[in-house]
């Protein structure tokens, strides 16, 4: 089923303070003005200086983008660099106090050259691929260190609380949203690299989902779009609109972003979202587990998960 954005998520975003890397252009750009526009305060990260604060100074230059009161600060960010991405949140601490979102955007597609048949040869094994080793580290290692500060910041200080918060399934008003991709539920070919660290992602949700609203009441939810209007996918925008296939644009997506922001009930979903519609992945798949797994192993899947829990005292 379809999921709805419903007409007062904006209303809902003003005043959130929300920290993002990979903010100067693209979705990231795109959530930044939205959110901006309705009055939250962003904390953007990114590599590219020049666009980033381009993005910051014609925001506040915007008389009507600024009429909610949101602010904008924008900070030169290597993810790759732990210390880069912890004094992104350290400035949003330092200035409200609290982080209410975090949003790591951060990402490259597929470095090319390693895997092509004509590419792939018993010479080209003499070297290295540290572009392959890179990929990863953007794309993967960096949204862990970021997923880490951001749960520091954000928790709930008392372990009692939480937990007692979480049984009563309080309202948590604080999340992270994981941008993972089509590339991480489904099959990519021609792009492994890119569809690991996706699929990297979505593992990443399926353990903070049940964890970390029990350990610190911080909701983690993810998207999962599928090709969007942005300049990663220039190459391809007019073959796949030709093709007949729906394309997202990035105010789609960064929508679903902000449902998951202010939705304070909402989390371990995956949310695929394709010609700006989205559905909930993960509930097709525990819902269906039965039909493609067989009941029997679903049954023991299920008691395997009883018996982990939340992973105390055995990992």
């Amino acid at each position: 089923m379809d999921i709805q954005i419903p007409d007062d998520v904006l209303t809902k975003v003003k005043g959130k303070v929300i920290v993002l890397t990979g903010g100067a252009q693209g979705i990231g750009g795109t959530l930044v003005k939205m959110a901006y526009t309705a009055g939250a305060h962003l904390f953007v990260g990114d590599w590219d200086v020049e666009k980033g604060e381009a993005l910051a100074a014609s925001l506040r230059a915007d008389k009507d983008a600024s009429a909610n009161g949101g602010s904008v600060t924008f900070q030169r960010v290597d993810v790759t660099d732990y210390k880069s991405q912890l004094a992104l949140f350290e400035a949003a601490i330092t200035a409200h106090g609290h982080i209410d979102t975090a949003v790591p955007f951060a990402a490259a597609g597929e470095p090319r050259g390693f895997f092509e048949p004509d590419a792939l040869t018993v010479e080209s094994l003499q070297t290295e691929p540290t572009a392959i080793r890179d990929r990863l580290e953007l794309n993967v290692l960096s949204v862990v260190y970021f997923c880490r500060i951001a749960l520091a910041y954000m928790r709930n200080p008392d372990p009692e609380d939480a937990q007692r918060a979480a049984d009563a399934k309080a309202p948590m008003p604080r999340s992270i949203v994981l941008i993972s991709s089509l590339a991480g539920i489904g099959e990519n070919p021609g792009v492994p690299v890119y569809n690991t660290s996706k699929h990297a992602i979505m593992g990443l949700l399926r353990s903070f989902a049940p964890y970390t609203p029990v350990r610190y009441n911080v909701r983690v939810n993810a998207m999962c779009p599928s090709a969007t209007n942005t300049r990663m996918i220039d190459s391809i925008t007019g073959a796949w609109v030709a093709a007949g296939l729906p394309l997202n644009e990035p105010e789609h997506v960064a929508q679903f972003i902000l449902l998951c922001a202010v939705d304070e009930q909402r989390n371990g979903n995956a949310i695929y979202i394709s010609g700006g519609k989205g559905v909930d992945v993960e509930e097709g798949y525990l819902q269906t587990m039965p039909q493609w797994m067989g009941q029997q192993h679903t049954t023991e899947l299920a008691a395997t998960r009883v018996f982990s829990g939340l992973g105390d005292g055995w990992v």
